[in-house]
């Protein structure tokens, strides 16, 4: 067996190599990249658990996978799903680990695998190609009960107000309507299916609910003497979400109560529809560092009109309503150059983009680069193989 290679190994000139060393190569590397894969997604799941992506101001991991490690949305949502699936799946993620499953079977098995088939779904998978594994647990998943007037009768729409002031909205529809509304979903953030509901998914859903609305008009903001905010019949709200509507509404009034009666202290415009539409056209998605989200967005005023901020486009930024609201609630600090380049720094002056020290990394060298391809010519038999697991 040939020596697989290293990170720090000569680069290989394939075209003065001997088909089977072509082959052995190919091979070798397969198994090193899944082990670094396997050590990855270890990592991973334990970043994510820790929340060290909102330290940059990102959104959630797969936004700060995209800034950091490079990787597209739809990869960095599925890495990090079978991150939060393998430790559930012991048998998996040890046969992942030493090298026995590759990435595109393991991807596979967290859709449908559970604590009590996990040793027999990571058995059918070292003997099965990847195409097989994925026509079996389609198989799998379309095995579900099916009540269609019941889930007619129960359709329906809720919402709750929560202790923390935030909102469930809750939508139960029948399966073949929901089918469609979580297509819609997952075409507009990720073309991958299985991708687990997430906050990312609720923020698609909302863009596309406002999708063309133009409701934003003039917001009347009502300080109370003890200074609390609430908009004009609306809910109360925090003093930096206060300032945050604000902040892109297209005009504001904000009155003051008093013990003697209402004070209207302040009348202001916020970012014209040319403005808005400028803002579009020269910045096609956020600008906060790392952001890549389009679609509809927030006037940010890098420079608060309390303290003298104009609404020039000198002194306006493109953002989502995410960084927006991070931007008033964290208290960061805003730069914007000549060049429409936004600098971010945090509340103490430390810059939100900061270096990330560099590590040695070795994975642990296969045993047997072949392990990944166990497969020996055998059909399919979905029959025999939902025995093997309980599924009738």
């Amino acid at each position: 067996m040939m020596d697989a290679p290293t990170l720090d190994s000569p680069p290989i000139d394939a075209a003065r190599l001997p088909t089977e060393l072509l082959e052995a190569h190919l091979v070798a590397h397969a198994a090193w990249e899944t082990a670094g894969l396997a050590h990855m997604i270890g990592v991973l799941g334990e970043f994510d658990r820790r929340q060290g992506w909102a330290t940059w101001g990102c959104r959630n991991a797969q936004q700060w996978l995209s800034w950091k490690c490079g990787l597209g949305y739809t990869a960095a949502t599925e890495r990090l799903r079978v991150a939060h699936a393998l430790p559930l799946l012991p048998a998996i993620s040890a046969a992942f680990g030493d090298g026995h499953i590759s990435w595109s079977k393991v991807r596979e098995l967290t859709r449908v695998a559970t604590p009590d088939d996990d040793a027999t779904w990571a058995q059918l998978a070292r003997w099965s190609t990847a195409s097989q594994l994925s026509r079996l647990t389609a198989a799998r998943r379309r095995i579900m009960p099916d009540d269609a007037a019941s889930q007619i009768a129960g359709r329906a729409m809720t919402s709750r107000l929560e202790d923390d002031g935030s909102v469930t909205i809750s939508l139960r529809l029948p399966a073949d309507r929901a089918a469609q509304v979580l297509a819609v979903v997952r075409a507009a953030t990720t073309p991958v299916k299985g991708v687990a509901w997430s906050q990312t998914a609720a923020d698609t859903m909302t863009d596309l609910v406002l999708a063309g609305s133009e409701i934003r008009t003039e917001v009347h903001l009502h300080i109370g003497d003890d200074g609390r905010a609430n908009i004009e019949d609306g809910p109360p709200l925090a003093t930096d979400v206060a300032d945050c509507l604000t902040c892109d509404a297209d005009a504001v009034t904000t009155i003051i109560h008093t013990p003697t009666g209402p004070i209207e202290r302040d009348r202001r415009r916020g970012a014209t529809r040319r403005q808005r539409r400028w803002l579009a056209g020269r910045h096609p998605c956020c600008q906060f560092p790392g952001c890549h989200l389009g679609g509809r967005f927030e006037v940010h005023h890098v420079i608060d009109h309390r303290h003298g901020g104009a609404t020039k486009l000198s002194n306006l930024v493109r953002v989502c309503w995410f960084h927006h609201r991070h931007i008033h609630l964290q208290h960061l600090n805003l730069t914007l150059h000549p060049d429409r380049t936004l600098t971010v720094t945090n509340a103490d002056g430390t810059p939100l983009n900061r270096p990330i020290p560099t590590v040695g990394f070795q994975p642990p060298t296969p045993i047997d680069p072949n392990r990944l391809g166990q497969w020996l010519g055998d059909q399919l038999q979905i029959g025999w193989c939902f025995d093997a697991l309980g599924i009738h």
